[in-house]
Order: C-alpha cells, then structure tokens, then sequence
C-alpha cells in the first residue's frame, strides 16, 4: 500500500486525525474538495463551549452537557494564546487567534421579555474564536509532519479491499485511485464516502432540508449586556426556529436564521431587522459579509456504528446534527488511534464505536423524545410566545423546564394555549 491512511476531508476532523496520524510516523494523504483547505465560506457559529445548558422539559435550570459533544472539555487562557483541553481522549490543542467570552444566553420572545439560561456575568459558558485560525494551525503541523495534501480534490467513494481500501478521488487532472490500509471519512454532512459505502440507506431523515443564513453585521447595538448569545423566537417571521445573534471578531455581530420549506432565510432575517422590538438594534448596522449552509435531504438520525470495513466516519459525515469543534477534532484523534490499533493487530474499532456512542448527546434516543416537545414557533402566534416569557421574565433556567413546571398556571390562564402544548408531550 502506498499509504496508511486516506482521509478525505480537511475540516477540523479530517486535518486533526492528518496531524495526529502524521505525528504518530503514518504515511497519510489528505484530500479536500477547496482550494484555499482553512478558509470559512459557509455560515458557522464559531463557538466552543465549555458548559453549555440545553433545554429540556425535565428541569427549571436545563441540561447541562446535554447537547452535542458532551464529554468534559475545558479552556486554559495563556498570555499568547488558549490551550483548549479534552480529558477523555486525552490531549491538548493551542490556539493562538483572538477569542471572546461568552457570559449568558439568553432566550428572548418578540416584545423583549428575557429568560436567562445562565447566571449573568457570572462564569464564561463558552468561547467565540476564529475557526480560520484553528484549521491553519492544524494544517500547518499536519504538513510539517510529512502529510501529503491535494486541495481541489473531492473524494467520490470507498471500496473495502482484503487488505485495505480504495478510494477514488477526482481533482483538476482528472480521476484517480488511492489505495491505503485504512481510510477516514470526514468530508461533511452530505458525505460522498458515507453514501458510497451505503450507510445512508440505514438512517431516516428526520426533518425536511434545512437553509441556514448568516449576516455579519458591523454596528449593531443590542440593548444587553456584552458577550450575550441571543435566542429569539418570533413565530410570525420564521415558524421553523429561533433568529440567533453570536459574536464575531472586531465587535461585528454574526446574525442568522434557519429556514425550511417555501420560506426564505434572507426574507426571514430581513423582516426581523424591521421588527418593531428589534429595529432599532440596527438603524446604523451594515451587512459586511453573507454566507449560507445547508441540510438537504434534511437532518437524518447517526450513524449507529462510525465504522464500515476500513473506513472510520468521523465528525459531521456520521452525525444528524454539527459535532461542534470540540466533537470534530476528538473524532479525528479518536480514529486515528482506533486506526493504529487494528494496523498494529489489535482491536481499535470497538472502542472507537462506543466512545463514539456515549460521547454524542444525540445517540441518545432520549434526545429525540425531547426535540419535539413545546416548539413555540412551530405552535404559537407571537403574543402567546410572549406571554409564556412574560410569565418567567428575568427567571435564569430554560423556557421548556419553566413551562412543564408551570402547566397548571398557564392552564388556568389560557386553556386553549394549554392544549396546544400539551399535545407536543410524549403520552
């Protein structure tokens, strides 16, 4: 064989399992379908959390750990740089780009009535950093180490072969087949590695395709507090989700929506910025940069088990939902290790399969039960958003433990409201 591994796909799974390989003395070839491998042309929050609270119908205070990857990490700020930990896999990963603290989030109805999902001020929940940074510090070890790199390349498909695998790859001289002991998939959501193997016939598609849109805004001015993360529900303007609103470098302001169906994403943004309660956060902002992402054929459940053959998926390409940076690059050391094991004779895969199992918040099937309960947009019109938040302004918790806690309350007050929310809990 030519090489140890193939990997196609150098995000930040695909480039940390090329650096790990290399590092460990692997002959590894990476290949990624862009030209410039580290540059962010799709809409990405950029956010690494180190006590993210989920909400859940099960608590006034929410879930902590309850949404993504959920084994521990933490941030360790040195003078010229972060240092970002993962205890369970076992390593560290500096980051020398500028960052920002994020200190509440807080989930907002269309009049501005606030429930705060953490103390605020209090503890840094989680980090706005530049994920430019992180890919080219990761590709520049990756090289150093010996990696070999074709950008422009788009990885087609994967054959298991008796002692290894073939993959066929096609770039700007035509197609061609690399050949190694082992392959790693992380060529994203819409893998043509995961298709080609034929584990997509196994998984069921859970919502309809989704478009997700992205303003930076510079000179917006939100009337919070600094470093707030805003989760804002206005069923009128988008029935399918919340209008989010994250940090970027420089005091610009990420700004995004998620649409399905007939609605547009930059209607649903644009009508927002004239809403009443909204407006005037942006009579002086400009839009500086657009960008877009997409599920299609829509959000379908995990890859049960991340391992076909030869071949370990990895990071989004086996997931319904993002693995974030933090699942992304524990998925690229992960199966590196996995990988190292088997070549070496011994067991690699079992492991990899159920740390892959335990680490994600979403192969928990109680994950899906809670997906669907209260989905305000979905169910309510703004004014009876507004009175539920009206109910826990001001209250640091999530607004579905607060509303199953209050069921009686909202039952006495508006029945028919009452009805529509019941109907969304498992029987």
């Amino acid at each position: 064989m030519k090489y140890d591994i193939v990997i196609v796909g150098g995000g930040p799974a695909g480039l940390m399992a090329a650096k790990t390989a290399a590092e460990d003395g692997l002959k590894v070839i990476l290949v990624e379908r862009k030209k410039n491998i580290t540059e962010i042309n799709r809409a990405c929050l950029s956010v690494f959390y180190i006590h993210k609270v989920t909400a859940t119908p099960e608590s006034e205070e929410g879930r902590a750990h309850g949404d993504g990857y959920i084994d521990p990490v933490s941030v360790e700020l040195l003078p010229d740089r972060c240092r970002f930990h993962f205890p369970v896999p076992g390593f560290s990963l500096d980051y020398e780009g500028s960052y920002l603290p994020y200190y509440d989030w807080v989930d907002m109805s269309p009049s501005g009535y606030i429930i705060h999902r953490h103390k605020p001020n209090d503890k840094i929940w989680a980090i706005y950093y530049e994920k430019h940074v992180i890919l080219e510090g990761l590709l520049s070890s990756a090289r150093k180490a010996g990696v070999e790199v074709l950008p422009e390349t788009m990885g087609m498909a994967a054959e298991n072969t008796a002692g290894g695998v073939k993959v066929r790859v096609r770039g700007k001289s035509g197609e061609q087949t690399l050949e190694a002991r082992a392959a790693i998939a992380a060529d994203g959501i819409s893998s043509a590695i995961v298709d080609s193997l034929g584990l997509n016939k196994e998984r069921k598609v859970m919502t309809p395709p989704i478009k997700i849109l992205d303003y930076e805004l510079e000179g917006v001015e939100m009337n919070l507090p600094p470093f707030t993360l805003p989760w804002i529900s206005i069923p009128s303007l988008n029935p399918y989700g919340n209008f989010g609103m994250g940090l970027r470098a420089g005091g610009n302001i990420s700004f995004f929506a998620m649409a399905t169906g007939d609605l547009s994403a930059s209607d649903a943004l644009d009508n927002f910025m004239k809403y009443p309660t909204f407006a005037p956060w942006f009579r002086n902002a400009r839009i500086v940069r657009k960008t877009a992402a997409s599920a299609d054929p829509g959000l379908r459940t995990p890859i049960a088990k991340p391992v076909a053959g030869n071949v370990v998926i990895v990071g989004d390409a086996g997931a319904p939902v993002e693995t974030w940076i933090q699942g992304a690059v524990a998925c690229g050391y992960q199966a590196v290790k996995a990988i190292e094991k088997e070549l070496n004779g011994k067991k690699g895969y079992p492991g990899y399969i159920s740390w892959w199992q335990k680490a994600f918040a979403f192969n928990d099937p109680h994950y899906w039960k809670m997906a669907g309960i209260f989905p305000l947009n979905y169910i309510c019109t703004d004014e009876e958003v507004d009175y539920l938040y009206s109910l826990f302004q001001g209250r640091i918790g999530n607004y579905m433990g607060l509303i199953a806690k209050n069921l009686d309350l909202i039952k006495k007050q508006r029945p028919e409201l009452h009805k529509k929310l019941i109907k969304t809990m498992p029987q």
